[in-house]
């Protein structure tokens, strides 16, 4: 990481899944991915997770990585299938699960920064947003995960 943004201007894309159902008792996991047209020096992230009315038991969460493997197939074992331990390579963790809506939490937006420096993405790579969202109700229960990415 460095802390230089030598004055550029700042810029954003966004990475996005859209509204979409997950049937009962179901684990979706799916993946987003941007290609950088040009080097991408990531100094902040800006998260959004939705999920509709009702579903309150469920659990979603989204991942950054210029990996494409989802983390939450390895993981899948570890405390509720949704905790990124232990893996490297990943950033931008964002989480919303039972408690935060037994709380009255049922979006979660968050914005996060990189005060020490940046996540670099170059030019023609991709950049994956790995998504989780466990549906354990009878019912299908709409789901949404969505970063704004502000790079120079």
């Amino acid at each position: 990481m460095s802390r230089r943004t030598g004055g550029k201007e700042l810029k954003t894309i966004t990475i996005n899944t859209m509204a979409y159902p997950v049937p009962p008792e179901t684990v979706d996991k799916r993946s987003e991915s941007i290609t950088a047209e040009e080097d991408m020096h990531i100094v902040a992230v800006e998260h959004f997770i939705g999920v509709s009315g009702g579903g309150y038991p469920t659990d979603n969460g989204h991942i950054l990585s210029k990996n494409p493997e989802n983390p939450w197939v390895k993981w899948v074992d570890k405390g509720t299938g949704m905790e990124p331990t232990g893996g490297k390579g990943y950033f931008g963790y964002c989480g919303r699960d039972y408690y935060s809506e037994v709380n009255g939490v049922s979006d979660v937006c968050v914005y996060e920064s990189f005060p020490s420096g940046y996540f670099l993405v170059k030019k023609g790579e991709k950049l994956y947003m790995h998504c989780y969202a466990a549906n354990p109700t009878g019912k299908h229960v709409v789901f949404h995960h969505c970063v704004r990415l502000i790079y120079w």
